[in-house]
């Protein structure tokens, strides 16, 4: 097997320094060799062929970081042990390594760009015979600090960077042996920690790896700082050998043993704490190739990958208060899905969105997720949302970019993330709840108060951009354009596979689904509160070509239906803790007080998630920006028996928008900076679940209306019903969510209500509609329903 060949002319340069007295002295009566140098190293090209295709990497050099002329300083004490092992205690000081461009030999007039690291390392390494295997192979030790550390990527003059790196790393007792044609790799232990003081933009082609602008003198904008730290086992393998001919094979496993990740933002934190868990790679192949469509590319493809990770807590915010505890697992592998087969592959390729210039990243990419399951614990109450599966592929393309309209396509400053031609998918089997092997239930609907659907299938084009800083000080910025069309999404849908075998999901579905959407300057930060999103100005546009009851292709239909909504400062905010102690089904703020009115005092626990919506609803300044909402029935259909839009009846409700019932600041125009304002506390609870009716349920579990669920592992079906339940029975009421709410808003206007006619037109029905001062609270129990 043959790993390629790899071609470099470099040219290097150094001086060796004459010691002075002082630093004589340091190291008199010692043994070994100490070597001092200024080093520099260039080379205009360094290049790797596969099978005769080549990748490039161009502008190559070791040097100093501050000064592009300039070169790194390297200390180096070399001792030979007792024990015959080659002992570095070394400094370096002021680094860069670079790369100003990297270009496939097939695809001129392109490339993906340049990346530098500027670092300052100090640090010991051992080497001594012997490996994991016995004494062919070797061993080595390894602890370095690094300070100042800068990673960056840079395209067409614009960087995106890590700023203020540092970190410590140990490594002790690794390994390096040969079987037969397998290097093997052995890390029984790598500990560290590092942090990232700011994550940074320029949009200025004169600043290369600064952290203040050279033109203004002004700090870079950040979008705030990480930091964190790992424990880790690993095992890897390498052979010679790609997909096809030359390149290569990695194989590999990793366990964590404790790790954790912060993001920063103006000293405020959301913390992922205590993550542990584990990761194998099979069968990675790295080649220069060719993508599916023909494109020169690097491949990167899999035999597949699976893990779990579990994040003990999820914390932000001020008080460090957590939301709860976190576990994915997940099986990446080939498979068939909706009759096509899925791999996971990357190929990456120069020259990212073609308006944005010839420098940047395009991956051709194909995923094929045959398993996953999502749990949240929260306050020891599990929740499962099982048998995830997702598909899909198309190009994702990569450019750091600035404002500006190049060639008709607007830009935003930051890191550019461009969909082109993603045909994809994904689905969810259904609920466990308590443990993995727990009945399979419905109710993945819950999953709409969030925002996702049960299943959906689509289309994608757009992009979305990541700008630097938030509301104020750190924090990000976004803004996107979204197309979504030929959609299907359900609302509410039946298991794919209840146990005999995958089946056509049943539900309702959203179908023939067209959307358009945009965002702009919406910011997201970190608060002493929790996590706050902010929108701008955002806009968009739903049209459901069918909404369908049973089969998502073939189910009977409501009609059409069109959504059009126009926000100005709409925002969310998640705040870590559930709804506390609540009075449900009564009134009163103590139990004595709740039990009185007839209601039920529950305490659910300091875990959990609350998410404060603010909507406002701005007025029509075009067609294209407004609220309102369509209803079309009786279509027409053409030849082939497709509706067609805008030939049926219509019922029109037209420029729908919030206010705050006066102009209060006295700028002539109504005050709308209230909204409509929903709070939601959601908790992981054991639920009171009653009977609705005499005999037996639909798995055939008998029992009396009024009589209450309780969960029992030991019955035929996992519960039963108990018509006066217990202390010890109630502890073993179902899992479901618990949702605390209010809703309020000072006016809701509609401007008209219309009803549209193919040929008569619209004629309006309601000349304005006003609702004023509405306040809803409400308790509500959803627990999955077998």
């Amino acid at each position: 097997m043959i790993y390629g060949g790899l071609i470099s002319i470099p040219t290097a340069y150094g001086d060796l320094k004459s010691l002075d007295d002082a630093a004589m002295s340091d190291i008199s009566g010692q043994s070994g060799i100490t070597l001092e140098m200024d080093l520099g190293v260039s080379a205009d090209s360094v290049s790797y062929f596969d099978d005769g295709k080549g990748i490039h990497l161009e502008g190559f050099r070791v040097g100093s970081a501050t000064d592009p002329n300039g070169q790194a300083y390297h200390l180096v004490m070399i001792d030979i042990g007792n024990d015959a092992s080659l002992n570095l205690d070394y400094l370096v000081e002021d680094r860069r390594i670079e790369f100003g461009d990297i270009r496939l030999a097939g695809a001129p007039g392109v490339s993906m760009g340049g990346l530098f690291f500027d670092h300052s390392l100090q640090g010991t390494f051992r080497l001594r015979s012997g490996g994991a295997l016995g004494g062919s192979g070797y061993t080595f030790d390894s602890a370095y600090t690094m300070t100042g550390g800068r990673l960056g990527y840079r395209t067409n003059g614009n960087e995106f960077f890590l700023d203020d790196i540092t970190m410590d790393v140990e490594a002790l007792g690794v390994t390096l042996d040969v079987v037969g044609s397998t290097l093997q790799l052995r890390a029984p232990r790598v500990v560290g920690s590092w942090e990232v003081g700011a994550i940074r933009f320029s949009g200025n082609p004169l600043n290369h790896g600064v952290s203040a602008d050279v033109s203004s003198g002004l700090t870079l904008p950040s979008y705030g700082g990480m930091s964190g730290h790992f424990d880790l086992t690993s095992a890897t393998d390498i052979q010679a050998g790609g997909r096809d001919g030359e390149g290569l094979r990695i194989d590999s496993e990793t366990t964590i043993h404790s790790a954790s990740f912060l993001y920063h933002d103006d000293g405020n934190v959301v913390a992922l704490r205590d993550i542990t868990g584990y990761y194998d790679v099979n069968d990675l192949r790295i080649d220069v190739t060719t993508d599916p469509k023909g494109r020169e590319a690097l491949g990167l493809t899999l035999g597949g990958v699976q893990g779990e990770f579990n994040v003990g807590a999820v914390e932000m915010g001020g008080n460090g208060k957590s939301l709860g505890q976190v576990n994915v697992s997940f099986i990446l592998e080939d498979r068939i899905f909706n009759g096509e087969s899925y791999r996971n592959a990357v190929f990456l390729q120069g020259g990212g969105h073609p308006d944005a210039g010839p420098q940047g990243l395009r991956l051709a990419t194909e995923w094929s997720l045959r398993l996953s399951d999502l749990s949240y614990t929260e306050d020891g109450n599990r929740v499962i949302f099982s048998g995830l599966q997702s598909w899909g592929r198309g190009d994702v393309t990569v450019n750091v970019t600035r404002e500006g309209v190049k060639n008709g396509t607007q830009f935003f400053d930051g890191l550019r993330v461009g969909f082109e031609g993603i045909k994809a998918g994904y689905r969810i089997n259904g609920l466990r709840v308590g443990s993995d092997d727990a009945p399979l239930q419905g109710g993945t609907e819950l999953l709409l108060a969030l925002g996702f659907y049960p299943a959906y299938e689509f289309e994608l084009d757009g992009h979305v951009t990541l700008g630097p800083g938030g509301a104020s000080g750190e924090g990000i910025t976004i803004n996107s354009d979204i197309q979504i069309s030929n959609g299907r999404a359900a609302i509410i849908a039946a298991p794919y596979d209840s146990g005999s075998g995958e089946a056509p999901q049943k539900g309702l579905w959203i179908t023939d689904l067209d959307y358009d959407g945009h965002l702009r300057s919406m910011t997201v930060d970190v608060t002493e509160e929790g996590l706050a999103i902010v929108k701008g100005e955002a806009w968009s546009s739903m049209d459901i070509g069918n909404l369908r009851v049973g089969d998502k292709l073939a189910g009977a239909s409501f009609g059409r239906f069109v959504l059009q909504k126009y926000e100005l400062g709409s925002s969310m905010t998640i705040v870590p803790g559930g709804a506390g102690e609540v009075c449900a089904g009564g009134v009163g703020g103590t139990e004595s007080a709740c039990t009185a009115s007839g209601g039920v005092w529950e305490n659910r626990g300091e875990e959990g998630i609350t998410v404060k919506l603010k909507q406002i609803l701005a007025r029509a300044v075009s067609d294209d920006k407004k609220n309102a909402f369509t209803w079309e029935t009786n279509r027409k259909t053409d030849a082939s028996g497709n509706p067609i839009n805008g030939s049926g009846n219509q019922l029109v409700l037209n420029d729908i928008y919030t206010s705050d019932g006066g102009d209060f600041d006295g700028d002539g125009v109504d005050d709308n900076t209230f909204g409509v304002r929903t709070d939601l506390a959601v908790d992981v609870y054991r639920t009171r679940v009653v009977k609705k009716e005499d005999g037996a349920d639909s798995l055939g579990v008998v029992g009396s209306r009024g009589d209450e669920k309780i969960m029992d592992s030991s019955a035929p079906e996992g519960y039963r019903y108990v018509a006066d339940p217990g202390q010890s029975d109630q502890a073993n009421r179902p899992l479901g969510f618990a949702v605390k709410a209010e809703s309020r808003f000072k006016e809701l206007s509609i401007n008209n209500i219309d009803l549209v006619h193919p040929v008569g037109g619209a004629q309006t029905a309601v000349y304005g509609v006003k609702m004023q001062n509405f306040d809803i609270k409400a308790n509500l129990t959803a627990t999955p329903i077998p």
